[in-house]
């Protein structure tokens, strides 16, 4: 598909991808030294061909390209960074927070064992945990990036859409970051906010994933936005309306999520099925977990929930006693 100009002076590219998302969308930006290009894609021949021939249509040269800038390290927005940074020898950009995360998940041997220990701690059973192919291609596109600047919240970079301002948005990741150009109300919300879906928010280690993805739903609220710009589907508006129904949605699972639980404790696999009426596949099982870990850390920080540790190591979930 065609480069299709989303405001003046930036362009959406997209990109297909082997999974049931269909594409992302990558964009960029003319500045006064060249472009700003906003994600790259995974490292598949066909997205390489894609952009290519985005580029061509555009008249874009890989040298041309200043500035690669991450919002989150998710392998479908990083995968093909390598190979961009070699083409254009440009500037790589993304939030510190991203930066420790990538650092765990590109070494293969830290992050299966990070991953066998949480399906672990989930219940899943054994013959459950191996990967599966879309797992392997995951795998494959997490590269040890070495970045040239670190982004800061309220960083500005001049564009020729006017001024475009870094928003801190952890949740999705812990460093994922959305990009506001002020002068046509219009926010490139990487993951954080996707046309039809609502983000997936994973479970991480020492972190309160869903109650820092609504705390900057709340503060993306606060801005005068009239487009938003998503990583996966087309732009679309409405942005407050969208906040909105995301969070209830977080707030129903919430409340199912101790519905469940009422006729006693469950592991965070038991829960998928109690959550996901259809059978799952492998890699989207594996991403139900993360999410319902997620949901369960948020739950046990606000005193809703909590969980004790069988001699496997796996954690079974209760209601907490009111007032505890």
């Amino acid at each position: 598909m065609n480069p299709r100009e989303v405001i003046p002076g930036a362009w959406r590219i997209e990109l297909p991808l082997p999974w049931l998302l269909g594409t992302i969308n990558i964009f960029l930006l003319r500045t006064d030294d060249g472009y700003l290009l906003i994600d790259c894609g995974m490292d598949t021949e066909a997205c390489a061909a894609a952009l290519d021939a985005a580029f061509l249509d555009l008249g874009v040269a890989w040298t041309d390209v200043r500035r690669i800038l991450l919002t989150h390290v998710h392998p479908d927005h990083i995968g093909m960074a390598p190979r961009l940074l070699k083409l254009t020898g440009a500037e790589l950009l993304m939030h510190a927070d991203d930066l420790e995360f990538l650092h765990e998940m590109s070494d293969s041997g830290r992050r299966g064992a990070r991953v066998q220990r949480t399906l672990a701690l989930a219940g899943v059973p054994v013959e459950m945990r191996r990967d599966d192919a879309s797992a392997v291609e995951i795998e494959r596109n997490f590269h040890r990036l070495s970045p040239d600047r670190l982004l800061k919240c309220g960083d500005v970079f001049d564009t020729a859409c006017g001024p475009l301002e870094v928003i801190c948005t952890p949740g999705h990741s812990p460093g994922h970051v959305c990009l506001y150009a002020s002068r046509h109300k219009a926010l490139f919300s990487g993951d954080h906010m996707l046309e039809r879906i609502t983000p997936n928010i994973n479970w991480h280690p020492g972190k309160d994933a869903l109650g820092d993805f609504l705390d900057s739903l709340e503060k993306v609220a606060g801005i005068d936005i009239e487009l938003v710009l998503p990583s996966h589907g087309s732009p679309f508006p409405g942005h407050r309306e969208w906040i909105a129904r995301t969070a209830g949605h977080h707030e129903d699972r919430c409340g199912k999520i101790l519905e469940a639980l009422r006729d006693g404790p469950k592991t965070a696999h038991e829960l998928v099925a109690d959550l996901w009426t259809r059978k799952l596949p492998p890699f989207h099982h594996r991403f139900a977990v993360y999410e319902v870990l997620a949901h369960l850390e948020y739950l046990r920080l606000r005193g809703r929930v909590r969980s004790e540790a069988d001699a496997g190591g796996a954690l079974w979930w209760s209601r907490a006693p009111a007032g505890e």
